[in-house]
């Protein structure tokens, strides 16, 4: 059993992006891991580990970041739904690592090295739909590309039962080349890593209190959480 401590979440926001500047894979398919299905068969627990990396080739320089944008532009223009984000408890922190887009281990802690940091736990209490794009703020990271690829791993617990059938649920942008960015995931029941990879950008933003709507702002914990697998029944 693996752990690692979790800093607290600084919060969660959602507002519309003026550009995607920092902006990582171009969309030519659609994704639903791991925040808009859920295929683990239940509520309870741990439904998903997520993992991603990021080519270091697509960062000019030394980047730090505090908000991460998701979008689903391409995704309505194929006629599927745009999300919603399930309700459920994220968990999101980067890595360095030596694996590269179209090669992650589907044994996730393999594909881990140098923690980057942890960037947030965020709280979603409901379905939370948008229109175009959905952005995260947290904590501040700097990420320098000479040091490896960029790795984000995202661990969800108590994600609502929405499992995948196709068609009727939510999907969000993604990159299937595997040239800048692909996946790997661990369901609790099997594991799998493909070329997929949702299209991401890479901020460091502080928006007008009028451009969005924070959402469980505030600490999730007096202290570091301790972060745990849980096997699914």
């Amino acid at each position: 059993m693996r752990s690692r401590v979790l800093f607290a979440v600084i919060g969660l926001m959602f507002f519309a992006m003026a550009a995607r500047a920092n902006t990582i894979g171009i969309a030519d398919s659609s994704n639903c891991y791991p925040s808009t299905c859920n295929d683990s068969g239940t509520s309870t627990g741990q439904s998903i580990e997520y993992q991603q990396v990021y080519d270091s080739s697509t960062f000019s320089g030394i980047t730090a970041f505090n908000t991460l944008t998701f979008y689903d532009t391409y995704t309505v223009s194929q006629g599927f739904n745009a999300g919603p984000i399930i309700d459920g408890t994220y968990a999101i922190n980067f890595f360095y690592t030596a694996a590269t887009p179209g090669n992650l281990d589907s044994t996730l802690v393999s594909n881990e090295g140098t923690s980057i940091g942890d960037f947030s736990i965020l709280q979603v209490d409901q379905p939370l739909t948008f229109a175009d794009s959905i952005s995260f703020a947290g904590n501040t990271l700097s990420y320098d590309p000479t040091m490896g690829n960029l790795l984000m791993d995202v661990i969800v617990t108590n994600q609502g039962d929405v499992p995948n059938d196709g068609f009727s649920n939510g999907y969000l942008d993604t990159d299937s080349t595997g040239l800048t960015t692909s996946r790997a995931y661990d369901l609790g029941t099997f594991a799998g890593a493909d070329n997929f990879g949702l299209v991401t950008g890479f901020t460091s933003t502080v928006p007008e209190p009028s451009s969005l709507l924070l959402l469980g702002t505030g600490l999730l914990g007096l202290g570091p959480l301790l972060r745990r697998h849980i096997r699914l029944g």
